[in-house]
C-alpha cells in the first residue's frame, strides 16, 4: 500500500473527476486510476463509483476518504516543521491540585518568557496519587498542591515512597470569603464557622476524585451549608462568590492572598473556631535536578506565600 495513493484518494473526492485530480497532482490519468484501483484492491473497499459525468464517493468510502484527510493534514505540518528553520524549545512541565497561587504564578512567569523559544504547560489532576505518578513517570518536572493537616502525613509517605523530595512552601490556616453581595462583607474580625452555614458554600479542586483536598469535607461546612456548589477552576470558583451571596474556602491570610487575587469584592474572615490548616508543597524527583526555568518559577511562587 503506497501513501501517496491516500492523498490522490482526497483530489479525487475533491474535484469529483479523475481527469482533474491527474492534472491538479502532475500525473497521467491511467497512472492515477491505475493507483486508486490498487489502492482499492488492498483494503478491499470501493472508494470511488465511475458515473459518466465523474466520480463520486461510495457511502464505504466515504468513511476512509476523511481518515485520509487527517493524514494529510498531518503529512503537511510535519512538511511545514522540516520546511522551516527553528530552535531547541526549552520545556517545563508544572502539575497541580488546582492551586490558584500556583497558577498565579505560572500566569507571571510565563509572561517573562513569552516570544521566546520555550514548551511551557501547567496542568491540573485530580488527585494526589494521579500527580505523583506524573513526576515519577517525568512528565511533569515540579508538582504544586496544598494538603490538609489530616492528610500530611499521608502525603509525605506517598512522596518517600515514590522516591520523591517534599518540600514546604508555607502553611495557613483557613479562612472563609465573602463577595459584596454577601451579609458578612465588611464585617471586622473573625466568624465562626456556623455563621457560614446558612449560605450556599462553593468549593473547587478535584473533590471527587480526591476527598483529602476537598476543605468543605474536611470542615463539615458541606454538611451544614445551604447547598454545595463543586467546580474544577479557580476562575468561576472566584466569579460565583464574587456575583452573589455564596461563600467559600480559602486557606490564605488575607495578607497572602491579595497577593494573587487583588479583587476588591472579595474579603477573606478568618474562622475563629477552625484548627484545620494547609500545607502548601512542592515536589520533584529525588534524582532529577531543577532546571533554570523550575528554580525561577519557584521563586515567584514562594513570593505568594
Amino acid at each position: 500500500m503506497k501513501f501517496e495513493a491516500f492523498f490522490y484518494a482526497v483530489e479525487i473526492a475533491d474535484t469529483g473527476s479523475f481527469s482533474q485530480a491527474a492534472r491538479n497532482l502532475y500525473l497521467s490519468q491511467p497512472n492515477l486510476s491505475y493507483a486508486i484501483k490498487q489502492l482499492e484492491e488492498e483494503i478491499g473497499v470501493q472508494l470511488f463509483a465511475r458515473l459518466p459525468g465523474g466520480v463520486t464517493v461510495t457511502p464505504e468510502g466515504q468513511n476512509l476518504i476523511e481518515r485520509f484527510r487527517v493524514i494529510r493534514r498531518e503529512y503537511d505540518q510535519v512538511q511545514e516543521y522540516v520546511a522551516m528553520p527553528h530552535q531547541k524549545r526549552t520545556p517545563l512541565r508544572i502539575g497541580s491540585l488546582s492551586s490558584s497561587r500556583a497558577a498565579a504564578a505560572f500566569v507571571q512567569f510565563a509572561n517573562r518568557h513569552i516570544g521566546t523559544p520555550i514548551q511551557f504547560s501547567f496542568q491540573n489532576f485530580d488527585s494526589l496519587d494521579a500527580l505523583i505518578a506524573e513526576v515519577v513517570g517525568n512528565r511533569v518536572e515540579l508538582a504544586v498542591f496544598g494538603i490538609y493537616s489530616s492528610y500530611i502525613k499521608m502525603a509525605r509517605a506517598k512522596a518517600a515512597n515514590a522516591a520523591l523530595e517534599y518540600h514546604v512552601l508555607g502553611r495557613s490556616a483557613l479562612c472563609a470569603i465573602v463577595g459584596s453581595g454577601n451579609p458578612l462583607f465588611g464585617r471586622q474580625g473573625g466568624i465562626r464557622m456556623e455563621e457560614l452555614y446558612p449560605y450556599t458554600a462553593v468549593q473547587y479542586g478535584p473533590t471527587s476524585k480526591d476527598p483529602s483536598h476537598s476543605m468543605l469535607h474536611e470542615t463539615g461546612l458541606s454538611l451544614h451549608s445551604m447547598g454545595e456548589i463543586s467546580v474544577n477552576g479557580s476562575q468561576i470558583f472566584f466569579e460565583l462568590i464574587r456575583s452573589g451571596q455564596a461563600v467559600g474556602l480559602v486557606a490564605a491570610s488575607p495578607e497572602s492572598f491579595h497577593k494573587y487575587n487583588s479583587a476588591p469584592d472579595l474579603q477573606i474572615l478568618p474562622i475563629e473556631d477552625c484548627e484545620l490548616q494547609a500545607e502548601y508543597v512542592w515536589m520533584k524527583h529525588k534524582n532529577m535536578p531543577l532546571s533554570p526555568f523550575a528554580e525561577e518559577y519557584l521563586n515567584i511562587l514562594s513570593k505568594l506565600y
